[in-house]
């Protein structure tokens, strides 16, 4: 395993330890200065960088690694001081990202964030160069890194145009999915929040779970088992605090995916210290809220199996301090808690306030379409000596398919109500 010294201005540590034990690095040594904003040429001030430097230990170290983002000049200064390699925050997110990613597109959104965040760093050291400073970036060779430079800002224009036909193309897969009426569930949250486990329990799938963070990159669509209706659930990668713009930028395309669905279910981690689970939302919804465009969402309490019931109370108090009058559910991906009532809120979240009567025939093209909306929709049947009446609930946006469906086996429409109103008013009319 790698070694790394890590040094910090605050003692906030145990996130971006909890990185590095992803990313496989043993700290060695911590160094705390604590100081109101980091040192605008060595991160820590000058005193303390040098005292680390003449630190014998350092020599048997692989990287020394900053708790928080470093600038272009601090970056510099900091691989010219220790001649060790120096990675921020940020850097150290990016490979977790690099050795998670197994898909093409996961694998291009990585490499498209990562250029993107080397390029400043590129143009300090060819700067550097100019100057006869410490010729090439990490190393090599002035020609080498001005070659590089160029090298990545043509592969950053030939990946976004990839991915934006990828973006295109999911475009008319949710087109595609919401014309055969399925209703769309995305699942977002924070990282290690327990989404993966909760899609696997809600789909009685098996996608890879993992207790680390950002094990999940790419999107994974399953069907919402134990359910009639046409649900599909979607996994997203999850979030993190003080996500660079650049990072969310090149994860468009999978973010795209919470944004664009019918229902966002914001999954959170409530077995962790309450004012952790506080600080993880408040992040969670400060990334979700300004783009949800008045989409429906319901935050999900994950691990509750996790959390002693005389703390429950409580728990929901921090929830709606933070989203007062907010639809919240607890539950237990791992031992199948109350997972009964998130899928019967998810079915109610479809709005099948449409109610729509119609007689058919008795024929075997009939009863072949019964069959089918046995499988997507809440009906009822009568049947009798010469047709079979029939009352079903669906979406106020299914109804003219459906009608088309039913008088094309010769079947008759006989009404259509919205059963949300007291006033009869017919779905193709309600505003």
């Amino acid at each position: 395993m790698k070694r790394a010294v890590l040094l910090s201005i605050d003692d906030d540590l145990d996130e971006i330890r909890a990185l590095l034990q992803t990313l496989e690095v043993v700290v060695d040594k911590v160094i705390v200065q604590r100081r109101g904003n980091p040192h605008r040429k060595t991160y820590l001030g000058p005193g303390k960088v040098e005292e680390v430097g003449q630190d014998e230990a350092l020599s048997d170290i692989d990287y020394i690694v900053v708790n928080g983002d470093l600038k272009p000049s601090q970056h510099h200064a900091l691989e010219m001081l220790f001649q060790k390699e120096c990675i921020d925050r940020v850097g150290v997110i990016l490979r977790i990202f690099a050795n998670h990613a197994n898909t093409k597109e996961a694998k291009n959104q990585v490499t498209l964030a990562t250029l993107r965040y080397e390029l400043p760093f590129l143009r300090e050291w060819i700067h550097k160069a100019k100057k006869g400073e410490r010729p090439g970036f990490l190393s090599g060779g002035a020609y080498a890194t001005e070659v590089y430079y160029e090298h990545a800002r043509r592969q950053i224009k030939r990946i976004e145009r990839s991915l934006n036909i990828r973006s295109k193309q999911r475009e008319v897969r949710r087109a595609l999915r919401r014309r055969k009426g399925y209703f769309l569930v995305s699942l977002a949250g924070y990282t290690n929040a327990g989404k993966s486990a909760l899609l696997n329990a809600l789909s009685s799938s098996q996608t890879t779970v993992d207790d680390k963070l950002f094990s999940t990159l790419s999107t994974t669509t399953r069907r919402l088992s134990e359910s009639k209706r046409n649900i599909l659930l979607t996994d997203t990668v999850g979030f993190i605090s003080k996500l660079p713009p650049d990072l969310v930028n090149a994860f468009n395309s999978t973010l795209e995916e919470i944004f664009l669905a019918d229902l966002i279910l914001v999954v959170i981690d409530v077995s962790e210290p309450f004012d952790l689970v506080e600080e993880k939302l408040r992040i969670t919804l400060n990334i979700l809220v300004p783009r949800l465009r008045g989409k429906k969402m319901l935050i999900v309490g994950n691990k509750i199996d996790r959390v002693p019931p005389n703390s429950y109370h409580e728990l929901r108090e921090v929830i709606e301090a933070i989203r007062p009058n907010s639809d919240v559910l607890l539950v237990s991906a791992t031992d199948h808690i109350d997972l009964a009532k998130l899928i019967s809120a998810i079915e109610a979240s479809e709005d099948r306030s449409c109610i729509l009567v119609a007689t058919l025939p008795i024929t075997d093209t009939s009863l072949s379409l019964l069959s089918a909306l046995h499988d997507s929709t809440d009906i009822e049947e009568t049947m009798t000596d010469d047709a079979v009446g029939i009352v079903l609930r669906c979406r106020m946006n299914e109804v003219q398919k459906l009608t088309g469906r039913i008088e094309a086996i010769g079947g008759v429409v006989v009404t259509t109500r919205d059963a949300s109103s007291d006033d009869g008013i017919a779905c193709e009319d309600r505003p």
